[in-house]
């Protein structure tokens, strides 16, 4: 074999592997056709060629290419290693697999047709947690700027009513403080012997009452009892007059209503002026007769008197 037919077999050789090494490393198949599916997007934040593509978590190809459109969209044309094709009604979106990586991530349609390679799918981008994040921001920031817009002008009117004047005032006002705080603390170190003694005392009473108590227990639920029975006899009593006031309250009312003869008697006034009326003519008869008992006896004979 000449030199020359060995250089040129390496040179195929090499030719061969690195064919094979590249198909190998780019994660597509060696001997088989690619199957690739496009989709455009409005924005690709962190995609690139050879970006990871994800199907359910499981890495299942890799972004080719990576190309501006007329309609200002991006065009990603993505390569997968998959037994069979997607079904229509996949879609393409484009999140973070990582902290600080972004894949796409495949969801498949329910079609039972299939799209074939080359086939273009539509694509979204998923801002995720930044972009929840960034929205709140927005919203959030006209209230932080109005908040703090409204502490300064708080904060302004403190540092202008804190003149001169007013230092002083509220200087004048802590030592005022100072001082009664050491009044307290002498008054209360002047009386320190008598509260102690106060305390001594208090504590002498408890123990006398605890030892009052002590041994006394069938007495105190005597009266315990006593008191719960004459609580009880109160209550009854209580109701009985209770039922006594209404019955009261009854008759009143019969007698406003004038009913009875104590009824008609006070709301009857023609039989008040002829009780009274019977009542003067009477007293007269009696002051007659006393006056001229003759006038009255003289039809009768004294017989029939006595």
């Amino acid at each position: 074999m000449k030199n020359e037919l060995k250089v040129g077999l390496t040179i195929v050789a090499a030719i061969i592997v690195a064919v094979i090494g590249y198909r190998f490393m780019a994660e597509t198949p060696i001997f088989g056709q690619t199957y690739q599916l496009h989709a455009n997007f409005d924005r690709v934040d962190g995609i690139n060629p050879g970006s990871s593509i994800f199907l359910q978590g499981v890495k299942i190809g890799r972004v080719t290419r990576v190309s501006f459109q007329d309609s200002d969209s991006v065009n990603v044309l993505m390569s997968f290693n998959v037994p069979q094709e997607f079904p229509v009604g996949t879609k393409a979106y484009i999140r973070s697999v990582q902290l600080l990586e972004k894949g796409i991530e495949i969801e498949r349609g329910d079609s039972s047709d299939r799209l074939d390679s080359g086939a273009k799918i539509p694509g979204f981008y998923d801002e995720g947690i930044m972009g929840t994040v960034r929205e709140l921001g927005e919203e959030t920031g006209g209230d932080i700027r109005s908040s703090t817009k409204r502490l300064n002008s708080v904060l302004t009117q403190v540092d202008d009513m804190m003149t001169e004047s007013a230092r002083s005032d509220i200087q004048e006002m802590l030592s005022s403080l100072n001082t009664t705080s050491s009044e307290v603390e002498t008054l209360i170190q002047r009386n320190n012997r008598h509260i102690e003694e106060s305390v001594t005392h208090l504590r002498n009473v408890l123990q006398n009452l605890d030892g009052l108590t002590t041994g006394q227990e069938a007495k105190v639920d005597s009266v315990l009892a006593s008191l719960e029975s004459t609580a009880r006899n109160l209550d009854e009593t209580s109701a009985s007059l209770n039922e006594m006031s209404r019955e009261v309250n009854d008759i009143l009312k019969k007698i406003n209503e004038g009913e009875g003869s104590l009824g008609r008697l006070v709301n009857d006034p023609s039989l008040y002026n002829n009780l009274d009326s019977l009542s003067y003519n009477l007293n007269d008869l009696i002051i007659n007769f006393n006056e001229n008992p003759r006038h009255f006896l003289k039809h009768m004979r004294l017989v029939d008197i006595f």
